[in-house]
């Protein structure tokens, strides 16, 4: 599978998180005040996810911020290794699974009920690459997690998707909050979103399209693959990296600490994947998706 690249397609970047909790389950704030949070922060869309239960979206104010309906659900290892957690996305009113349940059949019948389902936090699970085999169907993995990283220093999964990505796994990253507490775990992990127009579904389009990349601050302003050449203009930030399978990729950076906006590197061919990420002064990261072999 050949993802489409955001930047070089219409519409407008909608700013997103598609990982919070609420008072429905384990979250500090009710959902009401959850969404005006993010509202205030400037999100464009917000889904929220509570643990095994799906928040009542008709009894939420949401006037300018686009809601999606969704649930967090723990998930049996076919391994025998750490559960999964499964993140559901777009999910009918009234979706259930039964308890307990294996992560397969869990994310089969998310798709099945027309929604997508995203591996969470894989690190902070103490996922191994032999676990997150087990599992087909996902449309991609939290590169980061807000919370798994302000609690533990496990939010960054991004040698988990990289080892299913050399398999040629067409997954992509999302940076998410996965918020529980009010602003200690929260605006630090979106996505931005390339939308045909301000609507769930155009979102839902863009994120099964790939038409998006994950960010905890710096942006990603162009980002284009020209046969075997692969060039991108971000915000300042201290390097830009491309992360390819094995030992093949490319780093640039200014010995004088001097910020980077832009970068080339040349794809030798053989590599299954490239993906670019970025890190400002700070350390905050930014990820795009991956192109696959087939597209140059």
């Amino acid at each position: 599978m050949a993802f489409e690249n955001p930047f070089e397609a219409e519409g407008v970047w909608l700013k997103g998180n598609l990982h919070t909790h609420t008072t429905v389950s384990d979250g500090l704030l009710p959902p009401q005040e959850r969404v005006a949070a993010y509202q205030a922060r400037g999100y464009d869309f917000l889904a929220l996810t509570d643990h095994e239960r799906l928040a009542d979206l008709q009894s939420v104010k949401a006037k300018g911020i686009i809601l999606i309906r969704g649930a967090e659900f723990g998930c049996t290892n076919p391994t025998g290794g750490p559960s999964f957690h499964v993140v559901g996305l777009d999910l009918p009113k009234g979706f259930q699974l039964p308890s307990p349940r294996p992560a397969q059949a869990a994310v089969d019948a998310i798709r099945d009920a027309g929604g997508q389902a995203i591996l969470a936090h894989p690190y902070w699970c103490g996922h191994t690459i032999r676990d997150l085999e087990a599992v087909a169907g996902c449309l991609g993995v939290e590169v980061f997690n807000t919370t798994c990283q302000r609690s533990i220093g496990k939010g960054t999964s991004a040698v988990h998707w990289d080892d299913l990505l050399t398999q040629g796994k067409p997954l992509m990253g999302f940076a998410v909050d996965d918020c529980h507490d009010s602003t200690r775990d929260a605006f630090q992990g979106w996505v931005m979103a390339k939308c045909a127009r301000r609507s769930r579904k155009a979102v839902m389009d863009a994120l099964a399209r790939g038409l998006f990349y994950a960010t905890c601050g710096p942006t990603i302003e162009s980002l284009r693959l020209n046969g075997r050449r692969i060039t991108v203009r971000t915000s300042p930030v201290a390097y830009i990296s491309f992360i390819c399978d094995g030992s093949r990729g490319g780093h640039v950076f200014h010995l004088d600490g001097a910020p980077v906006t832009e970068a080339e590197f040349a794809l030798h061919g053989s590599e299954v994947f490239v993906r670019v990420e970025c890190a400002d002064a700070t350390g905050r990261m930014a990820w795009s998706n991956p192109f696959f072999r087939e597209q140059w």
